[in-house]
């Protein structure tokens, strides 16, 4: 299967719905799972890799879950292809940089995807529209219980998942939003709230995961250890300080409104009226004008836009996209060219 059949495939997580879809974007579960008796991936040699990769692909993609789905091999795709994936939030920056023997095993609505020879052997991510934890982590727990079916994973009776990074070890469950804070950021109140997430052992990361810088106020939230504690304590945990940081973010929205709407009203038409009329933008201002745009629709400054429609435009316009729709190699000003015309089209 080739590039293109996941490249014309819209993640269902995209779509605007779920809970609190005006501030969290997606909810992402990701479970680290290695196979019994086999090196791990930064250990293991070229023949191992790629027998890995055979083995888990053969047998994910006969699972139910993964009916009329397929996968992508990371060193058949160009580079641009491989960073498409990265902006789609479907592959690792670890996976896009160190290809070879690397696969990306996906579902028909690319809700369930398996990253194959990360730093783990399988790295499973199951994703839902909003802010939907439990959920969410029922979905990964049950696929997580078909693919036992058919891999036998390495565990350990005292550790539990055995994983490449210590960090990981136990139930190697990871829990993480795509969440929206500009309200926060506006205000100078967000250095205060990630501080406090930070103590309570969560990670907060930009957009891109580790290392990554924070674009137009999008920021990644997930917890830390995973050792001792089970999924549903991790997930709970997880619920309810985040819950606070969503409340925050509308009270820092209503409080912004409210002592300035004038300012608001302002910085919302600006951003929209660039998106509609702009000829050329770069990715970073056009993640700095999205975030604004979206602001005013969810304060009801702007029209009521679509968050699924904000949501594409905020993966689409970024540079990988662009070279992908355009079928050719583009860069600098004829790449902020395209983007500002697809930003002019998706906004008329």
């Amino acid at each position: 299967m080739s590039f293109a059949d996941i490249a014309g495939r819209e993640p269902v997580w995209l779509d605007g719905s779920g809970p609190y879809s005006q501030i969290v974007i997606s909810t992402r579960v990701r479970l680290a799972r290695n196979l019994r008796g086999r090196h791990f991936t930064h250990h293991a040699g070229e023949a191992e890799l790629a027998a890995i990769r055979q083995e888990a692909g053969g047998r994910v993609l006969d699972r139910p879950a993964f009916t009329a789905g397929g996968e992508v091999v990371l060193a058949d795709c160009r580079a641009h292809e491989r960073k498409f994936l990265l902006e789609s939030h479907l592959a690792s920056p670890d996976l896009v940089r160190d290809f070879r023997h690397r696969g990306l095993l996906f579902s028909a609505d690319l809700r369930r995807v398996v990253m194959v020879n990360e730093e783990d052997h399988l790295r499973v991510q199951v994703f839902r529209p909003g802010f939907d934890p439990v959920a969410t982590c029922g979905d990964a727990l049950a696929l997580d219980g078909e693919l036992e079916e058919v891999l036998d994973f390495a565990w350990s009776d005292e550790f539990g998942y055995l994983t490449a990074c210590p960090t990981n070890v136990g139930t190697a469950f990871r829990i993480s939003v795509l969440i929206h804070l500009p309200a926060l950021v506006l205000t100078n109140e967000i250095e205060k709230i990630l501080n406090s997430l930070r103590q309570l052992q969560f990670t907060v990361r930009g957009l891109f995961g580790e290392g990554s810088a924070v674009r137009g106020a999008l920021f990644q939230i997930s917890n830390m250890g995973t050792l001792g504690r089970s999924e549903e304590t991790i997930t709970n945990d997880f619920t309810r300080h985040v819950s606070k940081v969503i409340q925050y973010e509308k009270l820092a929205r209503d409080g912004l409104f409210e002592r300035d709407p004038d300012g608001v009203r302002d910085m919302a038409h600006r951003a929209f009226g660039t998106v509609r009329g702009a000829w050329l933008m770069t990715s970073t201002e056009a993640f700095d004008r999205l975030s604004h745009v979206r602001l005013g629709v969810c304060l009801g400054v702007l029209p009521p836009l679509p968050m699924g429609q904000l949501n594409r435009a905020l993966v689409e316009m970024q540079p990988a996209h662009m070279q992908v729709n355009a079928g050719a190699a583009i860069k600098g000003r004829e790449r902020a060219a395209a983007r500002a015309a697809y930003l002019r089209k998706l906004f008329a």
